[in-house]
């Protein structure tokens, strides 16, 4: 009996909690930052004092702050960690309880706080589920199988710079070089228009001063990547510095223009982007279907002794191995689809952080992070004698944007000598395709 009760009572509380979760209704605690609503508990507000660390921190990601940095710069600055801030405020959670300093931040804390998208406002639901009522453990939910609920409490991080900050972990970051022990800003940003692989940091072992970037898979041996695509930072730093003031400019000087080209340039990557997922996934879903008639003849050949037993098994398997690679694929697509269907691109935004870097005199982490999505470097080509180099600024939101020739926005040609006595330009032709 006490067996029959306990699996009934986990029963009906499954229920309730799966008709709470499709409802919209955060069936977990408020995270670090928000507190429940006095008047309703359900749902949740901003914790004025958290919410200000969780925005610092954010903003040190976008300005190239490892975990370990930012956690020393809290501790520093005397800052709770969330348990202790909890404890403080009387507020009761569970798990265990730390016996850390409380002004100790863990790594793992600070990862955590940058990963949550309830900070943008979003309830997301059955992130994890127990396979039983006598398990303890908890299970990690697949994305797709998650209820999520946009923008339903006040945001703390704008939609834009989580998405930013997502994008920044995901890019390939170098080791930093063991002697110059400084990071370049474009790392993870630059890609090779050929294979698609990243630009990987280096600098010259003979002069440390001499930094570049190369494909990294040109030398791995696989050579994947027929070229270099070599190019200096310090050149590299030159011409987008150069774009990132004509863009500036551009905004300020005709900002009617501007704001009308990036609506119609935000609504075709947008709509390109979304064209290709769709097609991708049209094309997956074709597949499926054929090989579900494949598997059909195969097993009729088999049965009718057209081919062996042996045969039928190692094909089967590898058109149960490829159906199972393509049902994930087609899981992921059919959710960012489905994302893509609610994002919109905040057009004050982005002029805003577009006019935030008028006249800059240098590249930052966090202009990079803010402006650029990624940059295509091209092989440097020989003409005529001079050696110029091409590259394809995508810009976030609104991908390649050209700047137009107007009376008052700077113009210049970008030259610079390298160690071998070749003069390398610049051309503005190929900034957009």
């Amino acid at each position: 009996m006490n067996e029959y009760y306990a699996r009934d009572i986990s029963k009906k509380r499954r229920i309730v909690n799966k008709m709470k979760g499709n409802s919209g209704v955060p069936l977990s605690p408020p995270p670090y930052g928000y507190i429940k609503n006095q008047e309703d508990p359900r749902f949740w507000v901003i914790d004025p004092e958290a919410a200000t660390v969780v925005r610092r921190i954010y903003q040190m990601a976008l300005d190239g702050y490892g975990l370990a940095e930012t956690a020393a710069a809290l501790e520093r600055d005397g800052v709770f960690n969330p348990t202790y801030y909890w404890r403080s405020k009387g507020t009761s959670r569970g798990g265990s309880k730390s016996t850390v300093e409380p002004t100790k931040w863990g790594h793992t804390t600070i990862k955590k706080i940058l990963t949550l998208q309830e900070y943008c406002g979003d309830v997301i639901n059955f992130k994890s589920y127990s396979k039983s009522y006598k398990m303890k453990k908890r299970i990690e939910n697949p994305e797709e199988n998650r209820a999520i609920f946009l923008n339903v409490h006040e945001a703390i991080i704008d939609r834009a710079t989580w998405e930013k900050v997502q994008s920044m972990k995901k890019g390939t970051r170098r080791r930093r070089p063991t002697v110059t022990q400084e990071p370049s800003a474009f790392s993870g940003v630059l890609k090779c228009p050929e294979c698609g692989g990243n630009l990987n940091f280096h600098f010259n072992q003979g002069n440390h001063d001499i930094k570049f970037f190369s494909c990294q898979n040109h030398n791995s041996g696989l050579r994947k990547c027929s070229k270099t695509h070599y190019i200096r930072l310090e050149f590299l730093e030159r011409v987008v510095l150069y774009e990132v003031n004509r863009l500036a400019c551009f905004a300020n000087e005709y900002e009617d223009d501007f704001i009308k080209a990036m609506m119609g340039r935000s609504a075709k990557v947008t709509e390109d982007e979304r064209a290709r997922k769709q097609r991708e996934l049209d094309g997956l879903l074709a597949r499926d279907k054929e090989l579900d008639g494949l598997f059909e003849r195969l097993y009729e050949d088999n049965v009718s002794q057209k081919i062996s037993d042996a045969r039928f098994a190692k094909m089967s398997q590898r058109y149960e191995q490829e159906q199972g690679e393509n049902a994930k694929r087609i899981k992921a697509l059919r959710l960012d689809l489905k994302k893509s269907e609610g994002q919109r691109m905040d057009i004050d935004t982005f002029l805003e952080t577009v006019r935030r870097y008028t006249n800059a005199t240098e590249i930052t982490q966090r202009m990079v992070a803010e402006l650029i999505d990624h940059i295509d470097v091209y092989h440097a080509e020989k003409q005529d004698g001079v050696t110029t180099q091409h590259i394809t600024i995508y810009y976030n939101c609104i991908g390649t944007f050209s700047v137009p020739d107007r009376r008052k926005i700077p113009a210049e040609e970008i030259t610079m000598g390298t160690r071998k006595g070749v003069a390398v330009s610049y051309s503005t032709e190929r900034i957009a395709v």
